[in-house]
């Protein structure tokens, strides 16, 4: 089961991908969101008694979906590999999470809360400056990630157990330094390799699609063969922009925003105060006379407060954010002035002036566009929720689209042929964001000739759809669709053809033909490589494949297919080196060989616990048949 799940198509993106999902729950303070569902109930995973549910796989999908865009930007692509390799590495971690929840069951295994309770308190994300477990920092955290405490603990258990069931037996491993010979030959052995590349879109086809044969293919495949049903409308859109432009805010709602949000139109003065802290006025006094006598401030403060850099400077700040008299008195100070010793609850303070940022206010005329304007957003939609209760009630009262439109000043616009997959034939190239909207799709196709819609609301303001033609789904005429089928005769043609070339090949290569001679007998092409290692690569393959074509004998040939490329390959020729590896060379090796070894037993043991169990996976139910 795990060894089916490992094996997809390999690129960078991917990789980042799946170790998004990988660290999610390895790490036991990598705290990612989790999103349960109520909603549809069907398991995908189950073991023995444990289910996993479709809602849970999809809100997990979505959660590292919106990670992987946080990390590459909202532009990311998502293709169907890329897709499929996210739902792989989703359905691994909760198959394994759900084999080892029965195992501890299983064998009485449980992790008490004191124990969670000291791996929390020792991890420095949740502590405060003096070093101690801060509550309120843990409890940010955790919402900041969407977790509850209850699933934190209870997902942090659970990779407690992987560390115990799992890791803790198949870790330490050693690569004895007697192998270091066989190691440093297996690094430096080369291979040359030779392949046949058939690529089945450059096949040629020496026959037309008969009439039966396109009969055929018109019945089977009938369901793709169909017209969607298609709808002509005429809309209103009703912008929250032009809502908000007939509010006049009066000049007393103006200076009540002002006043209440003072802090975005005026900026009080700032200044950068150095400060030193000492628990006895005497060791105050004692630095205050060394900086009197022309001593540097940081110098002072590292000799006699015992404060670095960084201790040292605190910052801009406001006045009234200093303790005591000091806001008064930095506040009054010239840039490089000092002022102290001043007592507090924390101790006696010294402070130095090192720099000042002026007051900044906004200029009265700006500050006024800026409130009418945010006054505006702020009641556009209180304003827009009277104006479309009332279109509404005219709609119930029989009113036109036209009188709608005559009363509320805007132009009704016209579409043809949506469907309801987001596609139109004719749409105004302004409003083509609202095809995305499945509110609006909705709303298009659940109405009647002649009815107008309900008021529907859109990111940038509120559309009233009317019917005005329905075309229903019916098939499309054999003659329409000629192109498409013999398309699709012609794709499933060569690769016919191609799969019998590759039997035959095959055939020849196992019987004692060279690839040579196979290559000039059925005139494919056929390719050499330069002498490679284990860890390159020829015609795109990836790393797997290049480590089980290397485990191959001399002239055994292995197939690959790469969409439509097929490529037998064999090993042709193979190169030994004498030269010897440096010692760290070695010792990397050593630990890389050691590092899979212990993966391997890993993914063993797992197999090993789920063998134990029924395990079913439905990735039928999951949307990833391809696996």
């Amino acid at each position: 089961m795990i060894t089916k799940l490992s094996k997809f198509k390999d690129s960078w993106v991917i990789k980042v991908l799946l170790s998004l999902t990988a660290l999610s729950f390895v790490s036991l303070f990598g705290i990612t969101s989790y999103i349960g569902s109520a909603g549809k109930n069907n398991a995908v995973i189950k073991v023995g008694p444990v289910r996993v549910t479709k809602a849970e796989i999809n809100a997990q999908y979505n959660h590292e979906l919106q990670t992987a865009k946080n990390l590459f930007g909202d532009n990311l692509e998502i293709t169907d590999s890329m897709r499929l390799a996210l739902m792989q590495g989703i359905i691994q971690k909760e198959l394994i999470n759900a084999i080892m929840k029965e195992t501890a069951d299983d064998l009485g295994v449980s992790i008490s809360n004191d124990y969670i309770r000291k791996i929390i308190f020792s991890q420095s994300e949740f502590l405060d400056a003096d070093g101690n477990f801060s509550k309120d920092k843990f409890n940010r955290l955790l919402s900041a990630s969407g977790w509850t405490e209850s699933k934190y603990i209870q997902t942090l258990k659970q990779d407690v157990i992987k560390q115990h069931l799992i890791y803790g037996l198949a870790e330490n491993f050693n690569i004895p330094k007697f192998m270091t010979p066989y190691f440093e030959k297996i690094n430096n052995q080369q291979k040359v390799f030779k392949y046949i590349t058939i690529d089945s879109e450059k096949l040629p086809i020496d026959r037309k699609i008969s009439e039966d044969e396109l009969e055929q293919y018109y019945q089977d495949f009938a369901p793709q063969f169909v017209e969607p049903e298609a709808r002509d409308i005429s809309f209103i859109m009703l912008s929250t922009d032009d809502i908000a432009a007939q509010i006049k805010p009066s000049d007393e709602d103006i200076e009540a925003y002002y006043q209440e949000n003072i802090s975005q139109f005026v900026t009080p003065e700032k200044r950068n105060i150095l400060q030193m802290v000492f628990d006895e006025e005497e060791d105050a006094a004692a630095a205050m006379a060394k900086l009197k006598s022309g001593a540097d401030f940081y110098a002072v403060a590292k000799d006699l407060a015992k404060q670095d850099k960084n201790a040292t400077e605190l910052g801009w700040v406001e006045k009234d954010q200093l303790i005591a008299d000091m806001g008064d008195k930095m506040f009054s100070l010239k840039n490089g002035e000092v002022a102290g010793p001043v007592k507090s609850e924390m101790g006696w303070h010294i402070m130095k002036l090192s720099g000042i940022k002026a007051k900044t206010e906004m200029p009265k005329a700006e500050a006024r566009k800026k409130i009418i304007s945010e006054i505006q957003k702020e009641r556009a939609y209180d304003e827009a929720y009277e104006i479309t209760t009332k279109i509404e009630d005219e709609i119930g009262a029989g009113k036109t689209l036209e009188d709608i439109a005559k009363d509320s000043k805007v132009k009704i616009y016209k579409a043809q042929g949506i469907r309801d997959n987001g596609s139109a034939r004719v749409m105004p190239k302004e409003f083509n964001k609202l095809l995305k909207s499945t509110d609006f799709i909705d709303s298009v196709f659940s109405y009647n000739t002649n009815e107008i819609s309900q008021v529907i609301e859109e990111e940038d303001g509120f559309a009233i759809v009317r019917i005005d033609a329905v075309a229903d789904a019916h098939p499309k005429s054999i003659d329409a669709v000629r192109p498409e089928i013999e398309k699709m005769w012609a794709a499933n043609e060569r690769s016919a053809i191609a799969q019998e070339i590759i039997n035959d090949v095959t055939h020849d290569l196992e019987n004692g033909d060279t690839i040579d001679e196979a290559a000039v007998r059925f005139k494919l092409p056929m390719s050499t490589t330069k002498p490679l290692k284990r860890n390159e690569n020829f015609a795109n393959l990836n790393g797997l494949q290049m480590k089980e074509l290397f485990q191959e004998p001399l002239g055994n040939p292995k197939l690959y297919g790469q969409d439509n490329v097929q490529i037998i390959a064999v090993a042709s020729k193979v190169i030994e080196s004498g030269s010897k590896l440096s010692k760290e060379e070695t010792n990397a090796l050593r630990m890389k060989t050691a590092s899979e070894i212990v993966q391997d037993a890993a993914n063993q043991l797992v197999n090993a616990y789920g063998s134990n169990y029924k395990v079913k996976v439905d990735y039928k139910e999951a949307g990833v048949d391809d696996l």
